[in-house]
């Protein structure tokens, strides 16, 4: 038989659970209370001081000091505010208005605040500190993203390489070509993309990054080469179109047709006759090169390819018939 509970200690227990479960009510009031309180007051700063950044994007030169001043002025708490709104901005302008926001984030003391938490324990939070070193790009922030670059989080890494596209210095151009790495566990599209942003910076790296021994490195250089132009890459990608590895022919083929090169011809024209998706692709750069090189290897795709290949090359069946 189970035995009851004394009165006394089941009278407790309710009593107990009861304070238990009132604490916990309070505490959540209590929470959103001050969540509510915190997003009124955000409300106000940004009532109040939107206007005043907003200001800085249109000044004329004669008033940047006058303005930078005002914000130097402000609270503590306000500067904080006006340096977080700052950093929001500066993800979607680029240009004068992005250097004047630069110059607004340095008077509200925001750049020391960034750099002193590069060593946060919090990976969310050295992300945020990646993304606005590449934004404000204060004195200093290159070394601290390339030892961000190597952080134990791949989510800080992916963060670091891509603000890494905001200087053109050697060691960031060197680091952002080593994230193309086949294993670097950063995505192509990320250290494509801030090579891009560093342009002419890169030219001569991105040339010898189109012969280095690892896959990935080179299928991004050869992305990257057609997308700059990058001079003295032609003979380069014109080897590359015979690479083993099917990722770096197709990358060396896409750029081929945004700057032609002849001596790829042959390969393109062999490529084009082993047909698939490969075979399509340099059918495509021969199509873009000048007709003058192409003629007989279009007239080879034209008797020997297959349909898809045809296609690709823009020649109809009545052409290949003919």
């Amino acid at each position: 038989m189970t035995s009851l509970l004394p009165p006394a200690l089941l009278q407790a227990l309710l009593l107990l659970s009861a304070i238990v479960v009132g604490g916990m009510l309070i505490a959540l009031v209590a929470q959103r209370s001050l969540r509510h309180r915190r997003e009124r007051r955000s409300a106000e700063l940004d009532r109040r001081l939107r206007p005043l950044v907003l200001e800085a994007t249109i000044a004329e030169d004669d008033e940047v000091d006058e303005l930078l001043e005002r914000v130097r002025a402000l609270s503590a708490e306000e500067r904080r505010h006006v340096g977080r709104t700052v950093f929001l901005m500066l993800r979607g302008i680029t240009g004068e208005a992005a250097d004047r926001l630069r110059a607004v984030a340095d008077a509200s003391g925001l750049a020391p605040l960034v750099i002193a938490s590069a060593g946060h324990r919090d990976p969310v939070m050295r992300a945020d500190v990646a993304e606005a070193l590449g934004l404000l790009a204060p004195e200093g922030a290159l070394p601290l993203l390339l030892e961000l670059a190597d952080d134990r989080s791949p989510e800080v890494r992916t963060v670091a390489i891509r603000a890494l596209g905001a200087f053109d210095e050697p060691a960031a151009v060197d680091r952002v070509i080593a994230a193309l790495a086949q294993h670097s566990g950063i995505p192509t599209s990320v250290a494509a993309s801030a090579l891009l942003q560093q342009g002419a910076a890169v030219g001569d790296r991105v040339r010898v990054a189109l012969e280095d021994d690892d896959p990935g490195v080179r299928r991004g250089a050869a992305r990257v080469a057609g997308l700059l132009q990058a001079p003295g890459t032609g003979a380069a990608l014109a080897r590359l179109v015979d690479d083993e590895h099917e990722s770096v022919r197709l990358a060396a083929m896409r750029s081929l047709e945004r700057m032609p090169v002849r001596d790829a011809v042959p390969a393109l024209h062999a490529a084009a006759l082993g047909g698939s998706m490969v075979g399509e692709a340099a059918a495509r750069a021969l199509v873009a090169m000048p007709g003058s090189w192409t003629t007989e290897a279009l007239a080879g795709i034209a008797a020997e390819a297959q349909r898809g290949v045809r296609r690709a090359a823009g020649i109809s069946r009545a052409e290949a018939s003919a």
